[in-house]
């Protein structure tokens, strides 16, 4: 009778070879709900929406999310994640410290500050303890001395220099956890069940490779989104009676 062989990956006569791919699990390993940074428990200003009825469903969240979110992702925060990926490369720290900065003066309301900083945080915390390297033993020393905060954007740009991920894999990973994200945050808050998160979900991907294209033209001067209405819904819930989300 024939014995199958049990021989190791390594010693496969036909292995997989993943040339240029070495970044890929510990990119999926970082941006996974599983990766302990708070993302659930935030909703981005999504709870009050749903509160006040202008997301109650499948139909407005999927407007939400083509409106404020995608106008938030093209004008602001892509192009500064691609200003802070340039600046990590370069282990340029000053402008890395300035771009830090000018994230954290683009979001006026409290609680969306920081939810980002308390993200990137975390996120600096445990990818130095995981995976130390100079660029973040560098970034350590900036935040003790206070001199980046750091918000989200500016950590994962960095750690995606580090892992070698490809600048247009790190934008769209970002993207794809932006519109997770309210999509998941959506299941307690609205009646729209598994299956019609996962719909609005896959309507707005279609849309990620022109959303990401359209952010390449931003320059560094123009970049900034304003958004009053999510402003003054991330306000209201700061003091919201009773909430299931820190913001």
């Amino acid at each position: 009778m024939p014995v199958r062989s049990s021989a190791t990956p390594s010693e496969s006569p036909n292995p997989i070879s993943t040339p240029g791919l070495t970044w890929l699990a510990s990119m999926l390993q970082t941006t996974d709900p599983l990766f302990p940074i708070g993302s659930y428990a935030h909703s981005y200003g999504l709870e009050e929406l749903c509160a006040s009825g202008e997301v109650k469903d499948a139909a407005t969240l999927l407007k939400f999310l083509e409106s404020v979110v995608f106008l938030n992702l093209q004008e602001f925060e892509l192009p500064y994640l691609r200003f802070s990926y340039i600046a990590a490369e370069r282990n340029d720290f000053e402008d890395i410290c300035q771009l830090d900065e000018e994230i954290n003066a683009s979001k006026p309301c409290k609680e969306l500050r920081q939810a980002s900083s308390s993200q990137g945080q975390q996120r600096l915390r445990l990818i130095y303890k995981l995976r130390p390297t100079d660029r973040f033993e560098a970034l350590h020393e900036l935040k003790k001395q206070k001199r980046i905060i750091p918000h989200h954007i500016t950590i994962f740009a960095a750690e995606n220099v580090d892992l070698g991920t490809p600048l247009d894999a790190t934008l769209m990973s970002w993207t794809y956890q932006a519109l997770a994200a309210p999509c998941a945050a959506s299941l307690k808050l609205v009646r729209i069940g598994q299956e019609g998160a996962q719909t609005v979900l896959t309507k707005s991907l279609r849309q990620v490779a022109t959303l990401i294209q359209r952010s390449q033209s931003i320059d560094r001067e123009f970049a900034g989104a304003f958004l009053p209405n999510l402003d003054v819904a991330s306000q209201r819930h700061e003091h919201a009676y009773a909430r299931l989300f820190i913001s």
